[in-house]
């Protein structure tokens, strides 16, 4: 078999191990499983001997059709009544075949070709139908046989629609005379039902006038019509490498209605899958929405917490004297939070808050460490996915689970809000901590301070060695200046502290409105990855559609 015959047999192999929650894929995945059993068996069978099944109603010349190929009497045959009530194979001595119940006749002097004689295909008895049908299943060539009286046979059309295309299809009338010449509307109704048939595998035969010639050992004679030339198709033209043609025919025809029957079933989705992405992305805004409204309210609504993220930062960093005066402040105004913790009757759980906080300061470690969606919230994801189950099941889906959707929104949600909070949130109380801390900020800082004591240090270094007495006024003032000093230090610095947290948290409630809109949407993450692997099954499905037609051709 051609290597991309294999391919794409091996595809629809893939999609017959398919066990997901497309209901209309998996539905096909056991008939799937069957042709892509027979696809494997008919390719390893590409080399062995050409089935030809005759087949017709009853009374029709089919039994004598195979005694004159034959030249011998084969199967029996009769005018009054249906005579073939099991298959009777006609094949070359040493074949190895297992065609169910029958007849086996190793005298065929056809050296590539085994002919069988199937039961009346317009029979009331089950029994010889099905037989007819599973030799029809094994055979590679059927030879349609008929009459001008019963060539419209709807019995033996019943058997051969469901073969359109996956079978070599030769028309045969058995009982020819030269006048009242059916071919051209047999094959007009033929057409008519899917079957397209070169004029050439139509053959006009004589069958008993050449079993009698040939039983008497005479020539070929004008009576027989197109027997002559049915038998030369048979014995000289049917070859191993049109053999293999008409096999590897039968095999891309047969793959490619499994294809056409899957492409039907899986493209006709009602709600589309663009629809449902359209509605995905509609809940998430939704979802987006309310969750900014829960954040906005909480984390992101408290300065005092920013202010604390911005002072711990600072308090790391920070340099010179008014740096310390500010670093031992923020550890005596931080004390209220520590102190819990430290204490072994209170282990300091943090609350939602606080963790937020962490995050800011400490960069956090785990994703779950912020709990954002709120009742509110969670309330609102599942009126979404009651909408979202029920469209996915109009589409042939299976709803997600409510509590896997949930928990996976929850994390999803939580990893957004903590990726924000420990990345460009962070990044910024770090870069304006690193500012307030900086040397030049520092040195600026401590300058009045350092002049003040430079100053006091000069006059009383001077007024020593002069031997002036300096009175207890001018220390009290002096110091009294350095606290104002530091004071006003301790001012600017907060301030400016101040101002870095009112930025941070104004530019974070920006960020965390982009976060929560950034595609993929918020939540149905489980949903989407569905969706997802419904448009790669379609893909493959559609490439399989495109291989089998260009195979075909």
């Amino acid at each position: 078999m051609p290597e991309s015959l294999v391919d794409l047999v091996e595809a629809l192999s893939d999609l017959a191990a398919y066990r997901g929650s497309w209901r209309a894929l998996r539905e096909e995945t056991p008939l799937l499983a069957r042709r892509v059993e027979e696809l494997r068996e008919r390719a390893d069978r590409l080399d062995d001997l050409l089935v030809v099944a005759l087949v017709g109603g009853s009374g029709v010349g089919k039994s004598t059709l195979l005694n004159a190929v034959a030249g011998d009497q084969i199967a029996e045959t009769s005018e009054m009544r249906p005579c073939t009530d099991a298959p009777v194979v006609y094949h070359p001595p040493g074949a190895r075949l297992d065609f169910g119940e029958g007849r086996y006749v190793a005298r065929s002097a056809l050296e590539h070709l085994v002919l069988i004689d199937t039961p009346d295909s317009d029979t009331v008895v089950k029994q010889h139908r099905e037989q007819t049908r599973r030799v029809l299943d094994q055979c590679d060539v059927i030879l349609l046989c008929a009459t001008a009286e019963k060539y419209l046979d709807e019995a033996t059309w019943s058997l051969l629609r469901p073969l359109r295309g996956q079978r070599t299809l030769v028309c045969v009338e058995t009982k020819a005379r030269e006048k009242n010449d059916i071919t051209a509307h047999w094959a007009e109704r033929l057409r008519e039902a899917g079957f397209d048939i070169p004029p050439d595998l139509f053959f006009r035969v004589n069958a008993l006038h050449a079993f009698d010639r040939k039983l008497a050992g005479n020539k070929p004679e004008a009576a027989e019509l197109d027997f002559p030339k049915l038998e030369g198709f048979l014995r000289h033209e049917l070859t191993r490498e049109r053999i293999a043609r008409i096999k590897r025919s039968n095999v891309a025809g047969l793959l490619s209605k499994m294809v056409a029957r899957l492409h039907e079933r899986v493209s006709g989705m009602t709600p589309a899958p663009e629809e449902l992405r359209n509605m995905l992305e509609t809940a998430g805004r939704d979802l987006a929405k309310e969750a900014f409204r829960c954040l906005e309210r909480r984390v992101f609504a408290e300065p005092h917490l920013w202010r604390f993220a911005v002072g711990r930062e600072m308090s790391v960093r920070a340099r010179g004297g008014a740096g310390l005066l500010f670093r031992c402040i923020e550890a005596l105004r931080g004390l209220p939070v520590r102190l819990p913790q430290l204490l072994p009757w209170n282990p300091g759980q943090k609350d939602d808050t606080h963790r937020a906080v962490a995050l800011l300061t400490e960069g956090g470690a785990v994703e779950d460490d912020v709990r954002v969606a709120t009742d509110a919230v969670e309330n609102v994801y599942r009126a979404k996915q009651s909408e979202v189950g029920l469209a996915f099941s109009r589409a042939g889906l299976d709803p997600v689970g409510k509590d896997d959707g949930l928990e996976a929104f929850q994390a999803e949600l939580a990893r957004r809000v903590t990726d924000l909070l420990r990345g460009p949130a962070r990044d910024r109380v770090v870069r304006g901590a690193c500012f307030l801390t900086s040397w030049p900020v520092a040195l600026l800082a401590d300058l009045p301070t350092l002049m003040l004591v430079v100053y006091a240090g000069c006059h009383i270094f001077t007024s020593y060695f002069k031997g002036v007495y300096l009175d207890t006024a001018f220390f009290y003032h002096t110091a009294a200046l350095l606290a104002l000093l530091l004071t006003a230090e301790y001012v600017v610095l907060s301030t400016g502290a101040r101002w870095i947290a009112w930025r941070a948290r104004r530019a974070g409630c920006r960020d965390l409105l982009q976060t929560l809109n950034a595609p993929p949407g918020l939540g149905f993450q489980l949903e989407r990855a569905l969706l997802d692997e419904v448009a790669r099954l379609r893909d493959v499905v559609e490439r399989l559609r495109r291989g089998t037609q260009t195979t075909s051709n």
